[in-house]
């Protein structure tokens, strides 16, 4: 079963999070599946419709289409707070899920559910199972507790066991076409058009990354290191002095050090970095088609400095950065190591 969480047949909750029209059926029928594997990029709402799914099976009014939970009763509003006692979830701890976390699941799940007709258990990352851990999931899904059904959600399939896969129902999460969410992002968050599109570029077929880009996810927060739209402003900015040797080598350590306290958002602070290197790449060729194009007048005073193939070298080291900041490697370090390639030659000291 394939389906864009964000179609136009699909409810919009709270968070953003929609039912599919997929869900909606087993929730009419209440024939539930053991096991339903979420598949799909980071910040395609697979978590967030994981709780609105155990949310609607469990809603204590009446349900419809376009409103499966009500988010005002008792068994709502305890999943909205996450005090719910019969939803359990389990997120990767160093980038892996461990035996330890799937023992603890079974202990947690022998007995009835406490209050819920359905009891959720939600395994973040399951992508990121060690071969222990899958083996003694495996098990469980052999014998699943009564009013229990499991909820994985992963980027891609090649690391689960084939066992595993054969007993769960798959759900794949598609992005967004980036013209919707210009769209989205103009019509319903009454976004500037020049930023929506930016965003919509960054955000890979993320509505909730574009929200974040856009700056219309929470406009109340203020903090540089939070607020992307104040992020992308002073990585482009800093980056592009550091590229032109218009700054000494400690701008390299002081943007190193700042942007290693963005850790709630480093995925998307290397989004930005990347769309930079990007932009000056493609912007001699055709400056039309670069993604910050705020930014337009800067990136023509620093592309001249660079040569594509360097650009090109600095896009593949930021994608192993990537790799080892994920990887949990000293994330400041790391950056530093990366800014201090994008120097010209000389300007180290």
């Amino acid at each position: 079963m394939e389906l864009n969480p964000l179609a136009k047949s699909c409810c919009t909750i709270r968070d953003g999070a929609e039912l599919p029209r997929e869900l909606l059926i087993l929730l009419t029928t209440l024939k539930i599946p053991n096991a339903l594997l979420f598949i799909g990029n980071q910040g395609l709402g697979k978590i967030q419709t994981a709780h609105l799914f155990a949310r609607s099976l469990n809603c204590q009014a009446e349900k419809t289409d376009k409103k499966p939970a009500c988010n005002q009763c008792r068994s709502c509003k305890k999943m909205l707070a996450a005090v719910h006692p019969d939803i359990i979830c389990v997120d990767s701890i160093k980038e892996t899920i461990k035996i330890a976390q799937i023992r603890e699941i079974y202990g947690q799940i022998k007995a009835k559910p406490h209050e819920a007709k359905f009891r959720m258990v939600l395994i973040q990352g399951a992508d990121t199972m060690n071969k222990e851990a899958s083996n003694a999931l495996l098990k469980i899904l052999e014998e699943p507790p009564e009013r229990t059904f499991f909820v994985l959600t992963a980027e891609g399939t090649d690391t689960l066991l084939p066992t595993i896969l054969s007993r769960c129902r798959q759900v794949k999460f598609l992005p967004m076409d980036q013209n919707r969410m210009e769209q989205i992002l103009i019509i319903d968050h009454r976004v500037d058009r020049t930023m929506a599109k930016i965003a919509a570029s960054l955000a890979r077929g993320s509505l909730e990354k574009a929200l974040k880009f856009a700056g219309a996810e929470d406009i109340s927060k203020s903090d540089d290191l939070i607020n992307l739209p104040k992020t992308r402003e002073w990585i482009i900015t800093a980056t592009s002095s550091l590229i032109s040797g218009n700054e000494p080598g400690t701008l390299a350590l002081a943007l190193a050090e700042r942007l290693s306290k963005t850790s709630e958002t480093m995925d998307e602070t290397l989004t930005i970095l990347e769309s930079l290197l990007r932009d000056i790449v493609v912007f001699n060729h055709n400056p039309g088609i670069i993604i910050n194009l705020d930014f337009q007048t800067l990136i023509s005073r620093t592309a001249p400095c660079v040569s594509t193939r360097q650009a090109l070298g600095w896009i593949d080291e930021l994608g192993r950065t990537r790799k080892k900041i994920k990887a949990n490697a000293g994330v400041r370090l790391t950056l530093e190591a990366f800014l201090f390639t994008l120097m010209p030659a000389g300007q180290y000291t």
